[in-house]
């Protein structure tokens, strides 16, 4: 079946906006990771040269939300690991799920989550349906249903302490690597932070 001029020229307009959405969102993309790499070079500096105990609740809080805002996500989780209890206890929530996460706990061993504290390895998962390591506890209680969902591990030196996990739900972008790799720096400066702060603490201790 011939083609006729009219619509060659609507498949060319069309192909036109099409490639005008793809530069916008590309444009808007690399917006976010100068604005956040402009904000996280200047948190390394100030958890580089901390003379006080930080505020580690501000800390977690204006991390997490940096994430997400570069990550285009609306649901985040600060998770920290209580050696005592061998459990997760999530210390900050940013997102709909907040006021039923917050302290919430699960066993260390939960889903993606737990093996990343457990081998110390950030994980990218694009569909955790897939995964046989996802665990829908945490959906199930919340009627939530993730889709994409990435999670770093917050180190002190060697030792794992933590993680940071961000998740979409479906209907949602799925994660990328340029995102796992904003969500590695950021788990890096919070380790730092958190260092510092046991560091100075320690300090204050003994100059008592």
């Amino acid at each position: 079946m011939a083609i006729n001029r009219r619509d060659i020229i609507q498949m060319l307009r069309d192909e036109n906006e099409l490639l005008k959405m793809r530069n916008k969102q590309v444009g808007n993309r690399l917006a976010r990771l100068q604005q956040a790499f402009r904000v996280l070079n200047t948190i390394d500096e100030k958890t580089q040269n901390l003379t006080v105990t930080p505020d580690l609740e501000e800390l977690f809080h204006q991390l997490l939300e940096l994430v997400l805002h570069t990550c285009n996500c609306e649901n985040g989780s600060v998770i920290m690991l209580d050696d005592n209890t061998q459990e997760l206890e999530f210390v900050e929530v940013i997102g709909g799920s907040r006021d039923a996460l917050m302290t919430h706990r699960i066993s260390l061993n939960t889903g993606i989550v737990g093996e990343t504290i457990n081998t110390g390895k950030a994980k990218l998962v694009e569909n955790v349906h897939a995964s046989n390591k996802w665990s829908s506890s945490i959906d199930e209680y919340l009627s939530f249903h993730t889709e994409s969902l990435m999670c770093s591990p917050l180190k002190m030196g060697n030792r794992v302490i933590g993680a940071i996990e961000l998740v979409s739900h479906s209907g949602d972008r799925v994660f990328d690597e340029n995102d796992l790799n904003v969500l590695l720096v950021a788990s890096g400066y919070v380790g730092r932070a958190l260092e510092q702060a046991e560091k100075l603490m320690i300090s204050t201790e003994v100059g008592k």
